[in-house]
C-alpha cells in the first residue's frame, strides 16, 4: 500500500480529521491525541498493509508503522492540511480527561520525539570521538577533532534552544519566542559569568546563576509560561500592536522570571532528580539490572519509555554518565537474538524474510520490527528475550557499567560506553553483557522459542505438491478449508510482482490470474472490511480464518472504478456467494496488473497451512475448488 492510501485509511479509521486533536511521531510510531479513543477502529487499523499494530498507551493512540513512519507521518499531515493546523492546538475532550501521568507522557513525547533521531546521531558522533581519542587516533587539539566535536556536541550544548523550539510548538506558543528564551539561557556572557563564579543582579535583585547548557527542565517550564503569557497578551492587546508587543512582553516577562526564579529552582530539581535516581539504583544495582533488563521491552511496547528519556538525559547532563541507560541497551541486543534465533531455526522463507531484517533493524537500535514482527506474534521469543535481557542487565550493573553519552542503541551504543578519560570497565561490561544477551536470546529462541512450521504456501506453490491429500485429511475436526474464489490460473505468491505479497510478509496464501470477472465467497463467514477503493475485501470465516482478497496490484489508484462490490461490511456470506464483479479489461487498459493475491492474514495463528491442489504452469482452477487446508 502506498503512503498516500495508508495515510488516508489511518485518518479514516482513527475517526476522521475531526477526531484528531494532535499528532506527532517517534522512531516507529504515529502518536495521536484523539478526542475520542473509542471512535477509532483498531481492528481495521491493525489489518492495514503497512501497520504493525495499534495500541492505546499513555493517553495516546499509537499506530506502529516501523521504519517508514516519517514518510507516513508526512503524508498524514499533508492530508490533514489546514483543518489540523487550526485544530491541533486546541485542548480536546479526551485530553481534559487524561490523568496527570498521561498528560505528562504526552508533553514529553511531543517535545522530545521530534529531535530524538538527531540527538541519537549527535551522541554517536561524540561516542566515536571518544573511541578515536582513546585509541590515540585523534588528539583534542586536532582540527579534525575540533570540527567533529562541534557537530556532535552542539546539539547538547544548545539543547535549550532546540527544546525551546519544540516545546513552543507543543504548548501552542510562537516557537521562535521559546527558542529565543532557550538561546538566552546559554548566551556566552551568561555561561562565562557562571563559569567565573561572578555574581549578577537585575534592578538590584540578585540572580542565582546556573549552568543551563544541556539542560532540559528550565526551558520546558519557560516555554509553558511563554505560551500562557503569549495567549494572554493576544487577547488583551489591540490588533495593531500584537505583531511587536506580544513577543516583546512575552520574552521580557518570561525571560526575567526564568532567570530569577524558574531556572535556579529547576536546575536544583535536575540535580536532585539525578541524585534520587542514583540512590534508588545503588540500593541494589544487580537487582535493578535484572528487573530493567527483563522488563524494559514491555515498557517499550506500551510506548511509556519516553517518560524515562528526561531522566536519562538529565543523568548525562548533571552526572556526565548514566548507569540506567547502560542497562537498557542490553534489551536491544536480546531482541536481536530473539529474531536471529527464529531466523536460524525457521525453514519457512516467509518467516526468515521477516526475522532477518528485524534482527538487523534491532541491531541498529530499532526494536519494533523484531517485537511486532517476531517476538510478540510468536510469544515465546519475547519471553526468551526477557530472560536474556535480565541476564545481560544483571551483568551490566554488577560490573558498574556507565554510558557517557545519550544517543544510539544496539551496536551504535558501543562508543557511548567509552569513558572520555580512556577505555575502562564500562566498555568491557558492554561487550560482555551484550554478547551474553545476544547469545542467550539466540540459543533460547532457537531451542524453545520457535516451533518449525511447514513452508509458506508461496513456497509450496513454487514446488509442485505430488498428489492431493485424502478426503479424511481435509476434513479432520480441526481442519479448515478455503475454497477458490476466482476462476483463473493459480500461481505461487513468490511470482506476484509486489514485494508485500511475494515476500510472504502479509501471510501465507496463493494468487490467481483471473479468467472470469466474478469473485465469490471462499467459505461461510463475515465481511470484515471493504476497502474504500473497493479493490480489496477482508473476510472472517466461521472457524476463525482471516482472509484478504486483494483484486489486482496497485489497483487502489483506480479509486473503485472497475469494481462492483455486492456486499458491505458486517454482511454474513455463504460459500459460493457472489461478492464482486470486476472489469478486468479496464484494469489492463489502465496498465495495472490483474493478479489477485489471496492471503491468510492471521497465518501465525495456525500450525499448518497447506496447498491442496497440484500446481503446474498455467494450471486453471475453478470456483469452489478446495485450495487451502488450515490447521
Amino acid at each position: 500500500m502506498d503512503n498516500r492510501k495508508l495515510a488516508e485509511d489511518i485518518i479514516q479509521y482513527v475517526g476522521g480529521k475531526e477526531n484528531i486533536g494532535h499528532l506527532e511521531h517517534c522512531v516507529t510510531r504515529l502518536r495521536f491525541t484523539l478526542k475520542d479513543n473509542a471512535a477509532a477502529q483498531t481492528d481495521k487499523i491493525k489489518n492495514l498493509d503497512g501497520v504493525m499494530t495499534a495500541i492505546i498507551s499513555g493517553g495516546q493512540y499509537q499506530v506502529v508503522i516501523g521504519n517508514k513512519v516519517k514518510d507516513v507521518y508526512s503524508e498524514v499531515m499533508n492530508q490533514l492540511g489546514t483543518h489540523f493546523t487550526s485544530e491541533e492546538s486546541k485542548t480536546t475532550g479526551t485530553e481534559k480527561k487524561k490523568s496527570a501521568f498521561n498528560r505528562l507522557i504526552d508533553v514529553i513525547v511531543g517535545i522530545i520525539s521530534p529531535i530524538i533521531g538527531v540527538m541519537a546521531s549527535a551522541g554517536i558522533i561524540k561516542g566515536f570521538l571518544a573511541l578515536f581519542t582513546a585509541l590515540n587516533w585523534l588528539a583534542q587539539t586536532d582540527g579534525t577533532y575540533i570540527l567533529l566535536n562541534a557537530l556532535g556536541d552542539s546539539l547538547f550544548y544548545f539543547l535549550p534552544v532546540l527544546i525551546g523550539l519544540s516545546a513552543g510548538r507543543k504548548f501552542g506558543a510562537n516557537p521562535f519566542i521559546t527558542a529565543v528564551l532557550g538561546a538566552a539561557l546559554v548566551y556566552p556572557n551568561i555561561v562565562t559569568a557562571y563559569n567565573a563564579g561572578n555574581s549578577l543582579s537585575f534592578v538590584g535583585i540578585p540572580v542565582v546563576l546556573a549552568n543551563y547548557t544541556s539542560s532540559l527542565f528550565p526551558i520546558i517550564f519557560a516555554a509553558w509560561m511563554a505560551a500562557k503569557m503569549e495567549k494572554w497578551f493576544e487577547r488583551k492587546l489591540p490588533a495593531s500592536l500584537k505583531m511587536i508587543f506580544v513577543p516583546l512582553f512575552t520574552i521580557l516577562i518570561t525571560g526575567i522570571l526564568t532567570f530569577l526564579i524558574v531556572g535556579p529552582l529547576l536546575s536544583a530539581f535536575s540535580d536532585g532528580l539525578a541524585k534520587v535516581t542514583m540512590v534508588i539504583y545503588n540500593l541494589s544495582p544487580v537487582v535493578a539490572g535484572i528487573i530493567l533488563g527483563g522488563f524494559w521491552q514491555i515498557i517499550v511496547i506500551f510506548g511509556l519509555h519516553y517518560a524515562f528519556i528526561p531522566i536519562l538525559i538529565n543523568n548525562i547532563t548533571t552526572l556526565h554518565y548514566d548507569p540506567v541507560n547502560a542497562i537498557l541497551n542490553v534489551t536491544v541486543l536480546a531482541q536481536v537474538g530473539a529474531a536471529l534465533g527464529v531466523f536460524l531455526k525457521a525453514k519457512s522463507k516467509k518467516v526468515r524474510s521477516i526475522a532477518g531484517p528485524a534482527a538487523l533493524s534491532a541491531a541498529m537500535g530499532v526494536t519494533e520490527p523484531a517485537i511486532y514482527g517476531i517476538s510478540l506474534p510468536m510469544k515465546m521469543p519475547f519471553v526468551m528475550a526477557g530472560i536474556a535481557g535480565a541476564m545481560g542487565g544483571g551483568i551490566t550493573a554488577a560490573m558498574g557499567a556507565r554510558m557517557y553519552g545519550f544517543g544510539g542503541s544496539g551496536m551504535f551504543a558501543a562508543p557511548l560506553f567509552i569513558n572520555p578519560k580512556g577505555i575502562d570497565v564500562s566498555f568491557y561490561a558492554f561487550l560482555i553483557s551484550s554478547a551474553t544477551a545476544l547469545v542467550v536470546a539466540t540459543i533460547l529462541s532457537y531451542l524453545f522459542g520457535y516451533k518449525n512450521q511447514p513452508e509458506p504456501v508461496a513456497d509450496e506453490a513454487a514446488k509442485p505438491v505430488q498428489g492431493s491429500p485424502s478426503k479424511s485429511d481435509l476434513h479432520t475436526n480441526d481442519t479448515k478449508t478455503v475454497y477458490n474464489s476466482i476462476q483463473g490460473i493459480l500461481i505461487p505468491l513468490s511470482e506476484v510482482k509486489d514485494e508485500a505479497f511475494s515476500s510472504g510478509a502479509m501471510g501465507k496464501g496463493y494468487a490467481i490470474i483471473p479468467r472470469d470477472n466474478k469473485v465469490y465467497a471462499p467459505f461461510d463467514g463475515t465481511i470484515v472490511t471493504v476497502a474504500n477503493s473497493k479493490h480489496a475485501l477482508a473476510l472472517l470465516s466461521t472457524d476463525g480464518v482471516e482472509l484478504l482478497i486483494h483484486i489486482g496490484i496497485n489497483t487502489v489508484k483506480l479509486k473503485g472504478a472497475p469494481f462492483d462490490i455486492k456486499v458491505k461490511e458486517n454482511d454474513i456470506v455463504k460459500k459460493g456467494q457472489l461478492l464482486a464483479e470486476v472489469d478486468f479489461a479496464m484494469i489492463v487498459e489502465s496498465n495495472y496488473d490483474v493478479t489477485t493475491p489471496i492471503i491468510v492474514t492471521n497465518s501465525f495463528d495456525h500450525q499448518v497451512i497447506e496447498l491442496q491442489l497440484q500446481t503446474a504452469e498455467n494450471q486453471e482452477v475453478q470456483i469452489g475448488d478446495p485450495v487451502l487446508s488450515i490447521q
